[in-house]
């Protein structure tokens, strides 16, 4: 209960944060289209500098054993919605963007500044290595069932800034190497911005849709409840039938960690995909939008559900 409640707070902190990015759009002293500049910012400067700086720790047998651990369970998680968006794909007749949506989950916007916040920089490191199969789905998966073509676009991958990142850092880690202080405190500043960042982009993507019609869209509150509730059910009910936490209980704070991640709205990668394949990306909003607004009630709920599986 006492993760689920911390969880909770902190969304609804992030919540304000994107609060203040809605009434700065509608009070016209920014304009929706400054959500760009929001967006370059976080994607090549704010979030690699968390993904690295969460790296500058000591590695120690324990922290490899639990980071190889939360890589391997976050490709589960991914493999479970992929598998559980083809099996619902006849019955409730899912085109590519709902897929996705179901598939793909806002790591790097929202869950690792929620981790920052709430655990600090160890468990950080464990959800960043969330990053490599969620931008492998997309880029190639999600990539391939937007455009129904097979020509994966591998200098999307090799240059994604947050996988640029991460690798650097797990060279940094493997070595030992460590950055100048100096470098470091400029690099701790702009991490520092994640959460305020993400948050105002949010608000400022809210503030440009018609909420109307966001609220009026029946199929969005089901597709909203596959990514955010059935999903991540099935996927704690997959972990707990391999008894793996119960002959390892050490790691239940660490893929804990990815649980939120797997529970974490659609994810505005889907959005890109949309635009970049021709799809409708208007429905891929509504969905962002929609699965954004409802998180801060079902993910505190979903790791509430975890902590009764595996007790810490």
């Amino acid at each position: 209960m006492e993760y689920s409640l911390t969880l909770l707070s902190k969304l609804s902190s992030m919540m304000i944060m994107a609060a203040v990015g809605y009434a700065l759009v509608k009070l016209r002293l920014i304009k929706e289209s400054d959500s760009k500049i929001l967006t370059t910012l976080l994607v090549y400067a704010l979030q690699p500098c968390l993904i690295f700086r969460s790296m500058q720790i000591d590695l120690t047998p324990e922290r490899a054993m639990g980071y190889a651990a939360a890589v391997v369970f976050a490709f589960s998680c991914m493999f479970t919605a992929a598998i559980a968006a083809n099996l619902l794909r006849k019955p409730l007749r899912l085109d590519p963007v709902d897929m996705c949506t179901l598939m793909f989950a806002n790591v790097g916007n929202l869950v690792l500044p929620v981790i920052a916040m709430m655990l600090g920089d160890e468990m950080t490191f464990y959800c960043a290595g969330f990053q490599l199969p969620f931008n492998l789905f997309v880029w190639v998966y999600g990539y391939i069932l937007m455009s129904g073509r097979s020509d994966i676009p591998v200098r999307k991958i090799v240059l994604n800034p947050n996988l640029i990142a991460l690798f650097a850092g797990l060279f940094f880690l493997v070595t030992g190497l460590k950055v100048p202080a100096v470098i470091d405190t400029a690099m701790e500043g702009l991490q520092n911005m994640v959460a305020g960042a993400s948050m105002m982009l949010v608000g400022v993507v809210i503030a440009g849709c018609n909420l109307k019609e966001v609220f009026a869209n029946k199929r969005a509150y089901l597709i909203s409840a596959g990514r955010l509730i059935v999903i991540p059910l099935l996927t704690i009910l997959l972990l707990f039938a391999t008894g793996f936490l119960n002959r390892y209980p050490q790691y239940r704070p660490v893929l804990m960690v990815v649980m939120i991640a797997a529970a974490a709205p659609a994810a505005s990668s889907v959005i890109q995909l949309s635009v970049l394949t021709g799809r409708d990306a208007a429905k891929a909003g509504i969905y962002n939008v929609m699965s954004t607004l409802l998180c801060v009630v079902t993910m505190p709920f979903i790791i509430y559900v975890y902590q009764l599986f595996f007790p810490m």
